[in-house]
């Protein structure tokens, strides 16, 4: 039986006596009536009239029912079981598999439970309460040992766990260190230990770096890592293969004992597009497993290289350096054009197909007066019609009413010309010192800019366009002036850089010596050109999974953003995505993280190639859609570290005050659990209250009580 208790917001007496005003009311109101009705009628209406004025007084002063009651409740043992693909691993010790059924199934778990009631829980990937322990397939793909731990505490909450059991291999992949997060459900944890705690005969691949990015016909490294325990004086073949077509191979000796070898293989990407590729060693006999030797990656194939066309006015130190710096990218192939004499060249006369097959356009000191107006009509028609990126580099041979037609595809506009040239040095705006261009890879970052030898401007004033961006100005004895020397431009997919000052070649030879400088054109120059060739993405809708290849078993995470047709983030959009593959959807829907920036996963997907697209919608409209593909590699987390982790189970342990036990000391669990103090009965307090003056049906009582009184008075004719 509840104990229950009615309180107010003032003294209990005053209400009572207002109750008994009431009732006062009532009999003195009724002592007489017209008509004369039975006494059995007025003491009714009496009784209604005092009842729906005490509830109105008592309202007034906001009463408050309170409903306790008391329950006991039984102590609970819960019971881990680690059901990831580790567990069916024969190792030293035995079948795995077997072990842990074997606990599972004795008489010390139902014993260790005697006092109370034990439930089961199976964690892997995720954690689940399960019933029937049988129905366990030791199949998933990764575990979370902290998601197990985290679920125990949120259980606890609501029921009286005592104790838990731990049955696993100690060997986790998702998650952080569940060593810390053990300690707050504040509950002994018993953690079985599972397979063998030295390292197993095993030969298995444990990490393959290479570029994701690389380029159409350049050669490619890829580094891999080998780890062997067990063997010694064998022979393994590395292979690194596409498909089935073989493009690399080399062979190890293994060594005795537990060792790792790193492997350098190389390949030379064909094509455009995502491709995937395959490293994979040769098995040895008695080998733990043979899950974990081949690994995939992918790699975007991009064209050769970006193809630069250099156009100089005259031959000068500046043209020879900018060539040879931008010759030094691999990834950068450089034609020069240098003018020899009015419409004449020495390498090549530019045409159209050679103007539109660059990527970026370089003029350096380029037009001068020698250059035929229809030479600079071809460049000017090229750029407009491929929106060709140029890097103008400002000289003295420069002709600025040549210039004039090229003079809206650049970030400045020339004011007065003037011949006279000043030594400057070059200052980094500070608003734009975290601009990509501007790094320099060095450890004093852009500071490094102002140790770099000073070069020539000419006295010239520049205007700049609305939407141009001042990168860095001009500095004359360290006064810093409102002079641009570098400024970008990006219009409507057509970019532009302007370098207004000449005798960068100071920038490398005058440079050398001092690792703060001395490949600081080289950057700027790679970045520059990397900017200039980089196309601005402008989809209203960009999804990209976190990396393009996950482990099998690991969560697929994705992050997106969605714009407006303002390109302003929008918040609250449904963003779906749907991967497929052979023939199978797998679907989830991004949740918002503010200013238009969406995440989410997808789980248990099985190895292969995927493709998804992704959709997002406001309000039933859609505001656009992207598309991309990742890839599920055929490595098995559970796989790649096989020992038991015994030093992590006795942590685990210790920290909680629990034990750690071997399968073969399962017996003496029962004792352990029933010894505990915690592992008791108790007394559970259930407390409810009612805010009787905010409850609307204690209102519709009033009401009703009023609504019998008028009835009444009605039938007996006294209205």
């Amino acid at each position: 039986m509840p104990d229950i208790s009615l309180s107010f917001t003032t003294s209990a007496i005053l209400v009572a006596l207002l109750v008994l005003v009431a009732a006062a009311i009532s009999v003195f109101f009724y002592r007489q009536t017209v008509p004369p009705v039975p006494p059995a009628k007025r003491y009714l209406l009496i009784t209604l009239r005092a009842a729906a004025l005490s509830l109105l007084l008592i309202f007034l002063f906001e009463p408050l029912l309170r409903l306790i009651s008391t329950s006991t409740q039984k102590p609970v043992l819960a019971v881990l079981v680690d059901n990831s693909k580790s567990m069916t691993i024969s190792d030293n010790a035995g079948d795995r598999l077997a072990q842990a059924r074997s606990v599972l199934s004795s008489n010390a778990i139902s014993e260790a439970g005697g006092k109370g009631e034990i439930r089961y829980y199976a964690f892997g990937s995720k954690t689940r309460r399960i019933s029937v322990v049988d129905s366990l397939l030791f199949d998933d793909d990764a575990t979370d040992m902290i998601s197990a731990l985290r679920t125990i505490a949120e259980e606890k909450e609501r029921l009286n766990i005592g104790a838990a059991v731990l049955i696993t291999d100690g060997s986790y992949n998702l998650g952080q260190n569940p060593v810390y997060e053990a300690e707050h459900p504040g509950i002994p944890l018993y953690t079985i230990g599972i397979g063998d705690s030295t390292e197993q005969k095993d030969v298995l691949i444990t990490k393959v770096l290479t570029n994701d990015l690389v380029y159409n016909e350049t050669e490619v490294p890829v580094d891999v890592t080998i780890k062997s325990s067990g063997y010694a004086n064998e022979k393994v073949e590395v292979i690194l293969a596409d498909g089935s077509r073989e493009l690399a191979r080399t062979q190890i000796v293994l060594q005795e004992g537990t060792r790792e070898y790193s492997v350098r293989l190389t390949y030379v990407p064909e094509g455009e597009g995502v491709k995937r590729y395959t490293v994979r060693i040769s098995q040895l006999p008695g080998e733990l497993t043979t899950a974990n030797n081949q690994r995939t990656f992918l790699a975007r194939i991009l064209k050769s290289k970006l193809r630069v066309l250099l156009l100089a006015g005259v031959p000068s130190p500046d043209v020879s350096i900018i060539r040879q710096t931008l010759s030094e990218d691999k990834n950068i192939h450089v034609t020069s054009l240098i003018q020899k004499s009015p419409g004449a060249f020495y390498e090549r006369t530019p045409t159209t197909p050679l103007l539109d097959s660059a990527d970026c356009l370089v003029l350096i000191g380029f037009p001068t007066a020698n250059a035929s107006d229809a030479t600079i009509e071809m460049i000017r028609e090229s750029v407009a019609r491929k929106a060709t990126p140029i890097l103008f580099v400002n000289g003295r041979s420069v002709d600025s009413r040549k210039l004039a037609p090229l003079s809206p595809l650049l970030p400045h506009i020339e004011g007065g010309a003037s011949a006279n040239e000043q030594l400057v040095f070059v200052e980094p705006s500070p608003a734009q010192r975290n601009h990509p261009i501007l790094a320099t890879n060095t450890e004093e970052g852009t500071a490094s800019w102002s140790r770099l030898p000073p070069v020539y401007r000419l006295q010239t004033a520049y205007r700049m366009k609305a939407e141009a961006t001042v990168l860095a100005t001009v500095k004359i004895n360290n006064i810093v002036l409102n002079e641009p020397f570098i400024a970008i431009r990006n219009v409507n997919r057509q970019k532009s850089m302007a370098i207004l000052g000449y005798g960068i070649w100071r920038w490398r030879l005058m440079a050398q010596g001092n690792p703060q400088t001395e490949k600081l054109l080289a950057t700027f120059l790679s970045n520059s050109i990397r900017w200039l060739t980089t196309r601005d993405d402008s989809r209203p809708v960009k999804v990209t999974p976190a990396k393009p290849e996950f482990s099998q078993g690991e969560p697929v995470e994705f992050v997106g953003q969605v714009y407006d047709a303002s390109a302003n983030p929008v918040e609250s959009a449904q963003l779906r995505i749907v991967a497929e593959h052979e023939g199978k959807q797998f679907e989830t829907i991004l949740r918002p993280i503010g200013n238009g920036r969406y995440e989410g996963t997808l789980e248990g997907l099985a190895k292969g190639d995927y493709a998804f697209r992704s959709s997002a919608q406001l309000n039933g409209q859609s505001l656009g859609e992207d598309r991309g593909r990742f890839s599920v590699g055929e490595l098995d987390l559970e796989f790649q570290d096989t020992r038991m982790n015994v030093q992590l189970l006795r942590q685990l342990a210790a920290r909680t005050g629990g034990e750690f036990l071997l399968p073969s000391q399962i017996s003496e669990l029962p004792s352990r659990i029933n010894s505990l103090a915690a592992f008791v009965p108790r007394e559970v307090h259930d407390a409810r209250e009612f805010e009787l003056w905010n409850w609307k049906y204690m209102l519709a009582l009033v009401v009703l009580l009023f609504a019998v009184e008028w009835f009444v008075r009605k039938r007996s004719g006294m209205l």
